[in-house]
């Protein structure tokens, strides 16, 4: 390490003529006769032009550059399965002691363990309760908190059990991920129902079908009964014949109106492992009509495919297409949202809408953007017609709508779009999802939202979405965050906007058990400007059993939320109650809280996965009782700690005794000749 230095912000070169000027100045003061013996003045001249030169050093305003180095540490990222189905085990009780083991025995090899859950980094203890796995997207959190540091390897802490997003086994990595086997691998015998798949809306007077999948593990070929019923008792019973892996349907009348609740059953076995997995329950909403969308473009595109595909995923809307020249008369119809599609471009077709629909605009690279600001208020000042290349992140701060946070992990496959390259200002709009150039995320829409109460539309600032769909049912069989990004947006802009003085709601309609259940709040005045400091009532009750909770709290900002815990499954009401000078509003509706059983589906690890994925990354799999092999292999690795060289400038005048070390040498020099007689 080199050793300190000094520089100079002004030229160093004036210290030449002050070093002469200040030793002239002092030796015609001191050798003139003093009545002090001539060693004392040469002590005291001294004395002057060491401190009257610091004087001037710091006028010069040097730096003095401090070199220091850093070590860092090879980091190990310690990535653990949180999820309920790691306490199902008979070696699951002592978890949080074997990763207090693994921790010492990393560092004691100089090496530096990070501990991340499923979700973010952590630390010791970790309570094991996720209701859903998702290792990938728990990988993918790792290697983004430490991509400008030294990870030298990840060890997956896990079961091998996943249930949510893509699968890891097959990653690509740079980094070496080993992963540690926990639980039983022993085939258990298990009757269990896996999925239940049916359409959560449907309509009232159809006729609908609910599709259960079940695994069978060690009865085979047994007769068995599964049972369908709601709250007012049996719907339907079929008998069947078990095999390993299979499908039974039902089709049901949708009589009833509002959510209904039922209810799946297989009756266990005596010698069955896991029961919890012998029911389940769901929820379906019985609905009136279907909502009306009308889609715009000047000509074919491909995006107008994809978006009906995703639209067609629903059987809330009815949609209808008009292009001219191959539409023979335009729409006559009342529509709840209408879609232009190359928005504001030059041959965009003029129609006439009844009613009053909201509307959501496609940009294309032919887009009038002045036009754009005339329907909008949004300002982007393009550099000339030039067109920006970008991928699109979710915006966690978005707050209109939900997407499954299991699928957001596929934005990373999504091909780039194109996009008006430019500065923008886009005002009140919420920003559902943002650009990101390279591996920077900056404030700049790909979809925004606005709603001021009488006016709400969208905007996509970019055409080419098709190709997002393609790559998604590539990369995953299926389009399921395409579609929900389609179809979430879909349904906030065909709801007209909500023009109360007091809206309370749930962030959402669903809730897993378990989950935080919260509330968002919106108060305004007679003109609609937002207030706070209403008191609101709430009350949260169940109709079969009579039984209600009351929560008391204070309106604040539009769009606060409230937290009122967590709930038990079932269905239930909410009634809230707002009062501003002595004014009382009302707000009332309903939530649903699910059973979440992803977690008891099957309790049989998976180590074939973990091994495929340590494979496929240059790592290697170990199993619980190999701790002491992985500690081995980690000590005998390649990995290296880095040095970082880090320079630290310090301005001279920065340091406080230097200023005292001048203070002293005047007040030195003044003493003495003061007490020798000079003064």
């Amino acid at each position: 390490m080199r050793d300190p230095s000094v520089t100079f912000l002004a030229n160093e070169w004036w210290l030449v003529p002050a070093v002469a000027l200040i030793a002239g100045i002092t030796y015609l003061m001191y050798s003139k006769k003093n009545p002090w013996a001539t060693y004392v003045s040469k002590i005291l001249g001294a004395i002057r032009i060491v401190s009257t030169l610091m004087v001037f050093l710091i006028l010069l305003n040097p730096l003095i550059n401090h070199p220091t180095q850093v070590i860092e540490k090879p980091i190990i990222a310690l990535v653990v399965d949180h999820s309920f189905s790691m306490m199902q085990h008979h070696d699951s009780i002592n978890m949080n002691e074997l990763l207090l083991d693994l921790d010492k025995k990393i560092s004691s090899i100089d090496f530096e363990p990070w501990l991340f859950n499923l979700e973010t980094r952590t630390e010791i203890p970790i309570r094991f309760d996720a209701s859903s796995t998702n290792l990938n997207q728990a990988l993918n959190v790792v290697f983004k908190s430490a991509e400008t540091r030294n990870l030298s390897a990840v060890l997956l802490i896990s079961d091998g059990l996943y249930n949510q997003g893509l699968s890891p086994s097959y990653r690509s990595s740079l980094i070496p991920i080993h992963s540690l086997g926990l639980g039983d691998t022993a085939i258990r015998k298990d009757i269990g129902i896996k999925e239940i798949r049916s359409n959560q809306v449907v309509y009232q007077g159809n006729r609908f079908p609910i599709e259960v999948y079940i695994d069978a593990t060690g009865y085979i070929d047994m007769k068995k009964t599964i049972i369908l019923s709601d709250d007012d008792g049996v719907i339907s019973k079929k008998n069947l014949t078990l095999s390993s892996q299979m499908k039974v349907t039902f089709e049901i009348d949708a009589n009833k109106f509002g959510t209904q609740h039922y209810h799946i059953k297989i009756p266990p076995e005596a010698d069955e492992t896991n029961l919890i997995n012998n029911e389940n329950d769901f929820f379906i909403e019985i609905v009136e009509g279907k909502e009306k969308i009308l889609l715009v473009a000047p000509a074919p595109h491909p995006d107008i495919r994809a978006i009906r595909l995703a639209i067609s995923r629903s059987e809330n809307y009815q949609t209808q297409i008009y292009i001219p020249g191959l539409t023979k008369t335009p729409p006559i119809d009342t529509f709840d949202l209408v879609i232009h599609h190359q928005a504001f471009s030059n041959n965009f077709p003029i129609l006439n809408y009844s009613g009053n629909p909201n509307f959501l605009y496609i940009l294309s690279k032919k887009s009038k953007l002045n036009q754009l600001y005339s329907k909008t208020n949004i300002a982007i000042e393009q550099l000339g017609n030039q067109q920006d290349i970008i991928k699109p992140v979710y915006n966690s701060n978005f707050r209109k709508f939900e997407l499954n946070r299991s699928y957001l992990d596929k934005f990373n496959d999504y091909p780039t779009l194109k996009v008006p390259y430019g500065s923008y200002d886009i005002g009140p709009h919420e920003i559902l999802l943002q650009q990101r150039v390279g591996n920077l995320t900056i404030d700049k829409p790909v979809l925004s939202f606005f709603d001021n109460g009488s006016l709400k539309y969208g905007v996509l600032y970019g055409t080419g979405i098709w190709n997002w769909r393609l790559q998604e049912l590539a990369m995953s069989n299926n389009a399921s965050l395409f579609d929900q990004i389609i179809l979430k947006s879909i349904q906030y802009l065909s709801v007209q906007s909500d023009k109360r003085k007091f809206m309370f709601k749930p962030v959402a309609q669903y809730f897993q058990s378990g989950d935080l259940i919260e509330f968002t709040t919106e108060s305004y005045n007679d003109i609609y400007e937002p207030i706070a400091g209403n008191q609101i009532t709430l009350k949260v009750f169940q109709k079969n059993d009579g039984s209600e909770s009351i929560f008391n709290f204070i309106g604040g900002d539009v769009n606060k939320t409230l937290n009122i815990g967590t709930l038990d499954k079932g269905i239930y009401y909410y009634e809230a109650v707002s009062v501003s000078n002595d004014e009382k509003l009302f707000s009332n509706g309903q939530f649903i809280i699910e059973d979440s059983q992803l977690e008891q589906t099957t309790l049989t690890a998976n180590h074939n996965l973990l091994k495929d994925l340590a494979d496929h990354t240059g790592g290697q799999f170990y199993h619980k009782n190999e701790r002491e092999l992985l500690i081995n292999d980690l000590q005998n690795s390649q990995a290296k700690s880095i040095i970082h060289r880090l320079q630290d400038f310090i301005k001279l005048i920065d340091l406080r005794w230097i200023l005292l070390v001048i203070l002293t040498l005047f007040n030195l020099e003044w003493f003495f000749r003061k007490y020798l007689g000079s003064y």
